[in-house]
């Protein structure tokens, strides 16, 4: 009889397969998964064995090839690529491959952008951010910017939902940006106005921006004389300029112009000298409004602040009510507008030539201001300001040269006028005076 082979235990078996995909999966594990990174593999590979700036470089190749091409593939390299510039504490760039990221994902993938904005904000408000402290304060206010953006833009996606909340990362860099400008003697200054008229959200700080415009114009008061005296000095002048332009040109007019200047004693650039003078002082003011920004959130002013903030549509992405004077607010930005026009018409011109240019800039100009203001999402804090700073220009304006000007105009065109000549009397006749003849008509044959 034929004797059975024996057979493996199955048990044994089946361990022995268990060890071997066991080995197998391990061997895969330490393996390199180039398959997987798809067309990273290579930069993935380049950055596990440390080598940073070959890897770098392949990130920045695939960006060039696919840029304009595929979307997903661009957004990951750069993703990856800010990430490794990270390691290499390359501030600057990192931020500009977020910036990339948003914009190449507006209005395409807005949860892309939004993650963009998120780590972008993160990034620059980290305390070890590489740099000098200046250079870290500056990340801090860029961070806030990005941030706002996020919560203002993007505020229905997951990223803005991470940074929102009351005790959330957005107020805590919020705190540590007003803590941070609380030292300063511009940010002290607001504050005083803010407690001097009781620190009220309601009204104290729109009154602080209003009391600052006034202190602003009596500061600047001896050289706004100085100005609107040498506007009126060119105006006194423009008669016997046209005169001369009739007569000369060219070179020899320009020569005759500043003669009859010296001549007259009148100095034609004092206006612009004393103009000069005050954008230091303006930009001054800015800078301390910009400090402030944060606890100007606290602020209301009539409609900022409201119910209407939260209704109503949005224009370039905003509210057109804001929801306080740290936010844009479109119903302010047009009232202000409106008197910076007032202001630049209310200067008065020589001739209709003139009046007609001189109006032009006017509207153009603030056409072009409530663009950028909208564009920029200025606050309603600054735009205040601008608009309480309008207003006393606009008085100041219409006592010291628009009236001046009309009453000089109204003299002149009396001293011009012909006298009038006076009605003839009826005249008597005297009793001596012989009464004239009547010649008689002939009669036609």
């Amino acid at each position: 009889m034929k004797q059975r082979r024996a057979r493996p235990p199955i048990g044994k078996l089946a361990c022995f397969l268990v060890a071997l995909l066991l080995a197998c999966g391990g061997a895969w594990s330490q393996a390199p998964k180039s398959n997987d990174e798809g067309p990273f593999a290579k930069a993935a590979a380049l950055e596990r064995a440390g080598k940073l700036d070959d890897a770098l470089a392949e990130y920045g190749k695939i960006i060039k090839e696919h840029e304009g091409s595929d979307l997903r593939v661009t957004t990951e390299a750069r993703f990856r690529k800010a990430d490794l510039l990270i390691k290499l504490k390359a501030a600057d760039e990192v931020l500009r491959e977020y910036a990339a990221i948003v914009k190449d994902n507006k209005g395409r993938d807005v949860e892309r952008a939004a993650e963009a904005l998120y780590r972008a904000g993160l990034y620059a408000s980290n305390p070890n951010y590489p740099g000098t402290e200046a250079q870290r304060w500056s990340a801090m206010d860029q961070a806030y910017q990005l941030w706002r953006q996020l919560r203002d833009e993007y505020a229905e996606t997951e990223a803005a939902k991470r940074i929102a909340g009351p005790n959330g990362p957005m107020e805590q860099l919020m705190a540590r940006i007003d803590r941070r400008n609380s030292s300063d003697w511009k940010y002290q200054v607001l504050d005083a106005l803010v407690r001097l008229t009781g620190k009220k959200p309601e009204y104290s700080y729109a009154l602080a921006l209003i009391l600052l415009a006034v202190i602003v114009k009596v500061i600047l008061w001896p050289l706004t004389l100085k100005q609107y005296a040498s506007m009126r000095e060119m105006q006194r002048m423009q008669p016997l300029v046209k005169e001369l332009q009739k007569k000369y040109k060219g070179a020899e007019l320009n020569q005759k112009t500043m003669e009859l200047y010296k001549e007259h004693k009148v100095n034609p650039f004092a206006g612009c000298f004393t103009g000069l003078l005050q954008i230091p002082f303006l930009i001054l003011i800015f800078n301390a409004i910009r400090e402030y920004e944060i606890a100007f959130a606290h602020g209301k002013f009539l409609w900022i602040g409201s119910s209407l903030a939260t209704q109503g549509p949005e224009i370039l992405g905003q509210k057109i009510v804001g929801a306080n004077l740290a936010s844009p607010d479109i119903p302010l930005l047009a009232i202000y507008v409106i008197t910076n026009y007032v202001t630049m018409r209310m200067t008065p011109a020589t001739d209709p030539q003139q009046q007609h240019q001189q109006n032009t800039m006017a509207l153009m100009t603030s056409v072009l201001f409530f663009w950028m203001f909208l564009s920029y999402k200025w606050s309603s804090a600054f735009v205040l300001y601008w608009l309480a700073l309008n207003a006393l220009s606009i008085w100041q304006q219409y006592e010291l040269i628009y009236k001046p000007h009309k009453a000089s105009l109204a003299a002149a065109s009396e001293s011009a006028a012909p006298p009038q000549a006076s009605k003839a009397e009826p005249v008597e006749l005297k009793p001596t005076d012989p009464p004239a003849r009547v010649r008689p008509r002939r009669k036609k044959r």
